[in-house]
């Protein structure tokens, strides 16, 4: 009799368990519908969280790709700027090629284990006039792992699902024989042969079967971490037995931009070659020089890290990420008059690479330009002005900046696999370019 109401009672509670995910599942979709995410994006909904940052353990400046079944892990990493600890958890949702949420699957699909995640790793800052709680997550865990590849999006909430603090993008690649040769040449189309990269690759099978090229194979190319411009390639011009040809396309090809401008807050104390000035009244206060245009000024070659940045105290501080502090940093843009159309972002992953109102610059009649100020955490940033146009989505940086095919830019060769009759894009290989590293 004992044993048949433990039964009863395991059964019940293995049922409730079953239904959980199904109902974090219809959460989350209902919120992915409220803000119009569609396609899912990397955003923060929250004014208190900072420094968002998901990447691959022992390497912060890596992207954020985890190797299905591998015993790789990456690290979601942000700060929380309330005087409170609050209890944060997440989950992840599979997406479609375009970051589209995958509808004809559920989270039993791709979730092995409990389909949420707790965020218990927690250290408050030390000796820092901004007070904030840093917190660290490892995924996946014992507890929670993706059982397929594909693209998926990070939520993370505040304990109640209907409370969700940011969203972030990050793939999760198969092992396959798969592998892509290529580089980044000058553009052949005579109209951007000054200002464009063309990517130049090959992709082998390598005895990967694909029964329908054109239909089942999809490659996605990124440029840097930018969302904006990601160029989508759906036939090769090619196909000798295993290989797939996409060489010598005047079509895969990226405006070259230009280096991105630079920043350095790692000591607040010294004013470093960027920085007009440092106050502090109630925060540290930030003034980069004015920055002018580049529109037409010829390629110099500097360094930068592709608009990424990392985080550092260099004043005596052994642990940058809970020691660092934080500025407003504000930015300037001399510009002659209101823009009559379109508005002027800071672009960056000091924005999450977003083109939103929290990058958007504003006119200040009294000094004839744009600005912007930013909360940011101590180290090194880098960032570009573009400008997005009515119903465009992808930011123009040649306006400001001017775009040259010299630059040097990091390109992400990822190759789907939407295979017939199965409901799910995979992604069975992703391969990195450079520029100038050929």
């Amino acid at each position: 009799m004992v044993e048949k109401n433990k039964n009863g009672a395991m059964q019940k509670g293995w049922k409730m368990l079953s239904v959980f995910p199904v109902i974090l599942v219809l959460s989350f979709s209902a919120f992915l519908n409220l803000y119009g995410a569609s396609p899912n994006e990397t955003a923060c909904y929250d004014p208190m969280i900072k420094t968002i940052r998901v990447f691959q353990e022992g390497s912060e400046m890596s992207p954020p790709i985890y190797f299905l079944n591998s015993a790789e892990r990456l690290i979601i990493s942000f700060d929380d700027l309330s005087e409170d600890l609050r209890r944060f958890k997440f989950t992840i949702v599979h997406c479609t090629a375009e970051w589209k949420t995958s509808s004809e699957i559920s989270a039993f699909e791709y979730i092995d284990g409990f389909s949420e995640g707790n965020i218990d790793q927690y250290t408050y800052s030390y000796n820092t006039t901004i007070r904030y709680i840093h917190y660290e997550a490892f995924f996946p865990s014992e507890n929670m792992r993706p059982k397929i590849s594909g693209n998926y999006l990070l939520i993370v909430y505040d304990e109640d699902p209907s409370k969700v603090v940011f969203t972030f993008r990050f793939m999760v690649v198969e092992q396959t024989s798969v592998s892509t040769v290529g580089r980044v040449e000058q553009a052949s189309r005579i109209d951007e042969k000054i200002t464009h990269q063309q990517i130049d690759f090959t992709v082998n099978l390598n005895g990967f079967k694909v029964y329908d090229v054109g239909r089942e194979i999809k490659v996605i190319i990124r440029q840097n971490g930018r969302w904006d411009n990601l160029l989508t390639v759906t036939k090769p011009r090619f196909t000798r037995g295993d290989e797939l040809d996409y060489r010598f396309d005047e079509n895969i090809s990226f405006m070259g931009g230009n280096q991105y401008r630079n920043f350095d807050i790692k000591s607040l104390i010294y004013q470093t070659e960027r920085i007009a000035r440092i106050l502090y009244d109630t925060t540290n206060q930030v003034f980069l020089l004015p920055d002018s245009p580049r529109t037409y000024k010829e390629y110099v070659t500097e360094k930068d890290i592709n608009g990424e940045y990392f985080i550092k105290n260099d004043e005596h501080a052994e642990n940058s990420n809970t020691e660092a502090d934080y500025a407003w940093v504000h930015f300037f843009l001399p510009f002659p008059a209101v823009l009559t159309t379109g508005s002027f972002h800071v672009l960056g992953e000091l924005t999450m690479w977003q083109l939103n109102d929290a990058s958007k610059m504003v006119f200040n009649y009294e000094r004839r330009g744009y600005e912007l100020k930013l909360l940011l955490k101590q180290g090194y940033y880098n960032y570009l002005y573009v400008l997005r146009e009515p119903l465009k989505q992808v930011a123009d940086e040649s306006f400001i900046e001017g775009s040259h095919w010299e630059t040097e830019n990091d390109y992400s060769i990822f190759i789907y696999f939407h295979e017939t009759g199965v409901q799910y894009d995979r992604l069975i290989s992703v391969n990195f370019l450079n520029s100038i590293n050929r």
